[in-house]
């Protein structure tokens, strides 16, 4: 479709082959160029369900709550059996998991911290086991930094190519 004035047609009124103009409520979470993200939820909220929850909520909630059903939609295309149940069961047991990990870890701390090294003992060095206090707190640390790097997000994927 070609552009309607300053306005490129947005994808979704290009689906419903429709004018777009300026006041067009989608067009700011449908970019043209990228035709899936609202395959994605037209097929799961429909054009009209859509429009009805945006012209429903305060002006100022849009952004939030077309950030949830483009989320929603998009982990439902990723996850057809289960969509966004599946990826909170996910989330929920890597966070059980890491909670796991952190309490092995807090106990190995406590158990270093009530050993006593007696000074110039061969590898202790006469620290007082802070070097092994030390090691166990770059182990946390390096587990965070896994986690802070982006191992535990599912946000929505941007598309690789447009379909």
């Amino acid at each position: 479709m070609a552009k309607e004035g300053p306005y490129q047609a947005c994808a979704a009124c290009k689906f419903q082959r429709r004018k777009c103009g300026a006041n067009c409520l989608l067009a700011p979470y449908f970019p043209p160029d990228q035709p899936k993200i609202f395959e994605n939820a037209h097929h799961l909220f429909g054009v009209s369900n859509i429009l009805k929850i945006l012209s429903s909520i305060d002006p100022s909630l849009r952004s939030d709550a077309m950030r949830s059903i483009l989320y929603e939609s998009d982990l439902r295309a990723r996850f057809p059996v289960e969509g966004c149940a599946g990826a909170i069961r996910q989330v929920a047991n890597q966070v059980y998991s890491a909670l796991e990990e952190l309490a092995s870890l807090n106990e190995q701390i406590r158990q270093v911290e009530n050993v006593s090294f007696p000074a110039g003992d061969g590898d202790c060095d006469g620290d007082g086991g802070s070097a092994a206090i030390s090691h166990l707190m770059k182990e946390v640390a390096a587990f965070a930094q896994n986690m802070y790097d982006g191992q535990l997000y599912l946000g929505p994927q941007q598309p690789s190519e447009n379909k």
